[in-house]
């Protein structure tokens, strides 16, 4: 599994976008492309563990959404640990930039070149990209595709649609979610048979199920540069909930 900290700066930032996509469920424009450096707060929990709590002062919404997510087991794999790090990384690129700059920033490994705040679209291409280099069809699946996946296995996985609804800020009487992006498959398997089939090794591919004939396949072939085969799968898997033996691995926690 490749460290995240010998990734280099710009796979470091691709990284913290997927991770933070899935494990927030967040839009990746609208949400994850406008965050602000200034609205990420990382700290320690009543226990001693760490967390990081995030706000979106722009989101589609009218009010602003606020997150806190605390550590998965996997270090390589964990979206506190990986947001972490990119922020100690890149402290040196944002000296000079205005309070409000993003969160993501261009140019960080063109020394000729400053860096400034990335634009949302900007994000959602980057996202795109690194679908594509994992052997998704773009042609179907899209930068948002994310946001029904993620969302749709928590729920395959055991939470509740309640639970889903308040960790990723939809409103708990309305049926966005159940309407536009809860997409299951025609058969849910019990979480025990999934978290086997997540953690077997001897996979020859992992299967990410969006909708009866929509499926995610990611070949067995290493699927992104920076990525192993199985730093993929339990990527695409992560989606918050998946230490269900340890039920602090990411925490609900919504403004």
């Amino acid at each position: 599994m490749s460290p995240t900290c010998n990734l280099s700066l710009q796979h470091l930032q691709l990284k913290t976008i997927l991770l933070l996509c899935m494990a927030t469920m967040w839009r990746p424009r609208s949400d994850i492309g406008c965050l602000q450096h200034r609205d990420i707060t990382i700290n320690n929990d009543h226990k001693g563990e760490i967390q990081a709590t995030i706000h979106t002062r722009t989101p589609k919404e009218a009010q602003v959404k606020s997150i806190t997510l605390g550590t998965y087991q996997d270090q390589q794999l964990c979206p506190v640990q990986t947001l972490q790090s990119f922020l100690n990384k890149t402290s040196q690129f944002r000296t000079n930039l205005p309070e409000d700059h993003a969160l993501f920033l261009t140019y960080l490994e063109q020394e000729d070149k400053k860096s400034s705040s990335v634009r949302p679209s900007t994000i959602t291409n980057w996202i795109k990209s690194a679908m594509q280099d994992a052997g998704i069809d773009t042609k179907h699946f899209q930068a948002h595709s994310i946001r029904s996946a993620s969302s749709t296995k928590a729920v395959e996985l055991g939470r509740s649609i309640q639970d889903v609804k308040k960790h990723a800020n939809w409103g708990l009487n309305s049926n966005t979610f159940e309407k536009l992006y809860y997409k299951p498959s025609p058969q849910v398997s019990s979480s025990a048979a999934i978290n086997h089939s997540i953690f077997s090794s001897t996979d020859n591919s992992i299967t990410l199920e969006v909708g009866v004939e929509s499926t995610l396949v990611f070949p067995k072939k290493k699927p992104v540069a920076f990525f192993t085969k199985m730093e993929v799968k339990s990527l695409i898997l992560l989606i918050i909930f998946l230490d269900q033996k340890r039920n602090t691995s990411l925490t609900l926690a919504t403004n």
